[in-house]
């Protein structure tokens, strides 16, 4: 029993661990090294229910954008997302999967290009969260 306990502990931790990530630190651990977050956005349902963060993150190094989205609801519960990266003058980029913690990352490259995000989150029942950003922005 006490074994038990503590693997269903360990993976309590594990689960709190991926989403105590503070946002500096979210391109690194999402995207991957030389990726830093240059704009986010709550993901809501139409009645204001937060189900999670869409990240937009750069690295200057390779010109590269990648997108990720981190749950805050249904944590744990396989549930349908999808996250998405549009480059203008390029086109779109996503990723739709069924996850437990968080979906993509999404990469393209964006160089000298403005770029769109956002990501949808479906819960177990139905209803559907999103965010992002609409408008061309990060430019150049």
């Amino acid at each position: 029993m006490l074994k038990r306990t503590l693997s269903i502990a360990a993976a309590t931790v594990s689960a709190a661990a991926v989403l105590a990530v503070p946002a500096a630190a979210h391109a690194a651990v999402y995207c991957g090294t030389g990726y830093n977050v240059i704009a986010q956005a709550d993901v809501k349902t139409s009645s204001g229910s937060k189900y999670g963060v869409v990240y937009l993150t750069y690295n200057s190094g390779t010109g590269k954008n990648c997108v990720s989205v981190v749950k805050t609801a249904y944590v744990g519960t396989a549930t349908a997302t999808d996250v998405e990266l549009h480059v203008q003058g390029v086109g779109a980029f996503g990723m739709p999967e069924t996850v437990k913690y968080y979906g993509g990352p999404v990469y393209a490259s964006a160089r000298g290009a403005c770029v769109k995000f956002n990501a949808w989150i479906q819960s177990p029942s139905g209803t559907a969260a999103t965010g992002g950003r609409s408008t061309w922005g990060n430019c150049g």
